[in-house]
């Protein structure tokens, strides 16, 4: 469903044109009560927490009960309704009420602390929150420090004078005039919270023509039918969003958990419901292929192993392969504000990220905006008729990711090459400058996670008044492993130019600072970085 076609005297790429799969007037909500009302047997989630098997027509009911509530509470379209809850068995009906009385939902990090709750809800506003029982507090806090005035209703225990979702699973009697709202291509459905590994979030506003596009047909996973998926993303991120989706829309099956990721609970997982379909972070990745118990007929379920969220080293791209004997492994990758833009499939031979999104278009430009050609590097520049509604509150940083022709700057470093196959190479200001030298950090790290001793790495830049950056690597060695300082600045020596030398150090540390998706903050790592470099020059 990926393919790539190329107007040379254009310089711009272009993914298949395919036609819309919904009227624009169709909500999230209308597809989802539609599908879930006409296979109402259909076992569509299983919680791993406790065995909860629910069915498509239990989640209809509950989903329909809940917006009935909501209505009775004086929710309207123009609220906001926010979720900072982890994968709960009862997050699908709530977040699909909404879609269906066409209020915007914000999906929060349930790990947030209460400064980052505050600041995504100073931007986005919403008007109720939906919270977990043990961040109740956290959200009651960020409330009170911002002056808003939301109605906070919990997942879980009860708590003292506190609404809990099972106020709004009661009846109200009126539950068949819920209305489902129509709507338009402007109309927000989702605001998503820009990842934060480089920054305070943004709110990402989505409208539902962009979640049907990208979620509502299978143009994501091959063999599909009768599919079991499996991803501990909450709904924070697009990756929780795709597996709530996609398993609905297309009638698949979701495990789900509350649990944080370990690689022993994903092999568990995957064994006891026999997953057939996987998605996670490069970062998981390196987790699994370290683990004791990964063996070549571990993972004989799984058809497709989708991973995203940051750029997966070859090394680890090359070795999964050797585990999935009755499937394959994908590499994806996208934005938030765009959507998925590119996707391996099961017949991709070459490492890179694969062929174009449907209707995406791509052009790769320099540091002057001019575009380049077949091969060349640059910034990743996308346009889509599905791209993002702007940021919420947030007019000045649209401007500055959109430009006049409406092409949205990724700020990842690319290329495309002849077969129509995308590249990433790093992020644009993640790229260190040594002696005017450009030097890709994703680069020596895929020359250091090569080898046998290294579990982890992330190579950031010293601040140096001569050379602008000094590449440092910041590793974690696997368990038991004595590779030094030196061994590893011989090895990235040996493979690579002289620019890219490890003159900033190499430093070893217990774990690198995460993310709750598994993402490394790179701000944190490069903080630490200069701290040790700090020490050992004194």
């Amino acid at each position: 469903m990926f393919h790539t076609s190329h107007k040379s005297n254009e310089k711009v790429w272009f993914g298949r044109n395919l036609a819309p799969f919904h009227h624009e007037s169709v909500s999230v909500g209308r597809a989802i009560y539609y599908t879930l009302s006409m296979n109402r047997e259909k076992v569509v989630q299983i919680s791993d927490n406790n065995d909860m098997i629910v069915t498509n027509g239990v989640i209809f009911d509950q989903m329909i009960c809940i917006a009935s509530n909501l209505i009775d509470r004086g929710a309207k379209r123009d609220s906001v309704i926010a979720i900072m809850a982890r994968n709960g068995h009862l997050i699908a009906p709530t977040i699909f009420a909404s879609f269906v009385l066409a209020i915007p939902v914000n999906t929060l990090d349930p790990n947030y602390s209460v400064d980052e709750a505050a600041h995504m809800f100073s931007q986005t506003k919403p008007n109720i929150v939906f919270c977990d029982y043990e961040n109740y507090e956290i959200v009651r806090s960020a409330n009170v420090k911002i002056g808003n005035n939301m109605r906070i209703i919990n997942f879980g225990e009860r708590i003292q004078n506190i609404e809990n979702i099972d106020d709004y699973l009661v009846k109200t009697g009126r539950e068949k005039s819920v209305q489902i709202v129509d709507v338009d291509a402007k109309t927000c459905a989702l605001i998503l919270c820009s990842s934060g590994s480089t920054g305070l979030s943004k709110g990402v506003r989505l409208s539902h023509q962009h979640l049907l596009h990208h979620l509502g047909r299978p143009t994501l996973w091959e063999d599909w039918e009768g599919g079991i998926v499996f991803c501990f993303s909450s709904l924070y991120w697009y990756t929780g969003l795709t597996t709530l989706l996609t398993t609905t829309l297309l009638g698949m099956t979701r495990i789900i958990t509350t649990e944080n990721f370990s690689a022993d609970l994903l092999l568990k997982i995957v064994q006891k419901y026999k997953v057939t379909h996987l998605i996670s972070t490069p970062m998981h990745v390196a987790m699994l292929l370290d683990h004791k118990s990964l063996t070549p007929t571990t993972l004989i379920s799984v058809r497709q192993y989708m991973m995203s969220g940051s750029i997966l080293p070859k090394d680890f791209w090359s070795k999964m392969k050797l585990y999935l004997k009755n499937g394959f492994v994908q590499i994806a990758y996208g934005m938030s504000e765009v959507g998925f833009v590119a996707l391996q499939n099961q017949n991709t031979k070459a490492y890179c990220v694969g062929h174009l999104a449907p209707c995406l278009k791509i052009k790769v430009v320099d540091e002057n905006n001019q575009s380049l050609s077949t091969g060349e590097i640059g910034e990743l520049c996308f346009k889509s008729p599905y791209t993002f509604l702007g940021y919420a509150a947030n007019e000045k940083a649209t401007r500055e990711m959109i430009d006049e022709d409406g092409w949205i700057h990724s700020g990842d470093i690319g290329k495309m090459d002849e077969n129509g196959c995308l590249h990433v190479i790093d992020r644009k200001k993640e790229i260190l400058k040594y002696s005017n030298h450009h030097v890709s950090p994703s680069e020596i790290e895929g020359i250091i996670i090569s080898h046998p001793d290294v579990s982890f790495v992330s190579v950031v830049g010293i601040p140096d008044r001569v050379c602008t950056d000094l590449p440092a690597a910041v590793i974690v060695r696997k368990e038991g492993a004595s590779v030094s300082e030196k061994e590893i600045s011989e090895l990235v020596a040996s493979k690579l130019s002289d620019p890219k030398h490890l003159r900033g150090g190499v430093f070893f540390v217990d774990q690198l600072p995460l993310t709750p998706s598994g993402k490394v903050k790179k701000a944190k790592v490069k903080e630490m970085a200069i701290e040790f470099y700090g020490s050992f020059r004194h």
